[in-house]
Order: C-alpha cells, then sequence, then structure tokens
C-alpha cells in the first residue's frame, strides 16, 4: 500500500507533467498563430484561407500527437473546417469580406493581409484552446463534439480578438 509521501510525490508529478504539457501545447498554439497571422497575408484571395485552414489542421495533428493521441489527418481536416464554419456562421464571415478586399491593388492587398492576419491568429488560438481543453479532459478526436465547444469556441475567439 502506498504511503501518504509517495501519493503526495506522486500528485506533484502528475502536475509537473501537466504544466509541462500545458506549456507544450502553449507553444504549439502560439507557433501556429504566427503562421495564421502570415497565411492572412497571402495575396491571393481565398488562398489564404485554404493556407490558414493548413495551418490550423497542422496544431491540431501536433496537439493530437503532444496528446498521445493517433487519428487521421481526414479526420481532422473535417474537425477543423466545421469549426471554422461555426465561427463563420456565428456572425463572423469578416474573414471571407477581407480575403476579397485582395481584390484591390495596393491598399486593398494590405488592409486584407492586416485584417486576415490578425482574425485567423484569433481563429487558430480559439480552436487550439478548444481542443487542449477536450484533451486534458481525457477526450479524443472521436469523442470530440463540436456542437458541445460552440459557445467555449466563440468565447476564446472574442477574447482574443477583444485583445487585439
Amino acid at each position: 500500500m502506498a504511503t501518504k509521501t509517495e501519493i503526495e510525490n506522486e500528485t506533484e508529478a502528475q502536475m509537473a507533467e501537466k504544466a509541462e504539457r500545458l506549456e507544450k501545447a502553449s507553444a504549439i498554439i502560439a507557433n501556429k498563430c504566427k503562421w495564421s497571422a502570415a497565411a492572412g497575408f497571402i495575396p491571393v484571395p481565398y488562398v489564404d484561407l485554404a493556407g490558414l485552414a493548413a495551418v490550423q489542421v497542422k496544431m491540431v495533428s501536433d496537439l493530437t500527437h503532444l496528446y498521445g493521441k493517433t487519428v487521421k489527418q481526414e479526420a481532422i481536416k473535417t474537425t477543423v473546417a466545421t469549426l471554422l464554419g461555426t465561427l463563420t456562421t456565428a456572425g463572423l464571415a469578416a474573414p471571407f469580406a477581407f480575403t476579397t478586399v485582395k481584390i484591390i491593388p495596393g491598399l486593398g492587398s494590405f488592409a486584407g493581409g492586416v485584417s486576415m492576419g490578425a482574425l485567423g491568429a484569433a481563429a487558430t488560438y480559439a480552436i487550439g484552446k478548444v481542443f487542449v481543453n477536450h484533451f486534458e479532459g481525457g477526450g479524443t478526436l472521436a469523442n470530440f463534439d463540436v456542437d458541445k465547444v460552440k459557445d467555449d469556441l466563440k468565447n476564446e475567439f472574442a477574447a482574443k480578438t477583444a485583445k487585439a
């Protein structure tokens, strides 16, 4: 039978492991937010949206590996597309408008890039946080329910865009 000291040491080790995992997850999200912002500056309308989606799929893939989960890329792509659709239908259709502005030479490209970069980074942050919370709770991609995280996703996105 384990002693109280052994149990406390195990709990401390688990807490340290969780803290390290959360730090790594935060680093993954921060890195992908930078890449999402960069994708916003792709000068070709709608190609920037594809670049943003690719960055987010890579982020979720990296997070699944961090949490020791295995999943097919197609499942990740479908889930990320659904989450982006959730943000878009929540009245956040601005990314489509911002990418279309890039058609205007010069200033349109710059304004569209800045706007797309900011919103893309915020969306990436929100998606990353939702997945980290899900995985920390013991979830997998197989039991990830978009309907259950919609409010969390919208709140994370709103909080990030309010800071920007």
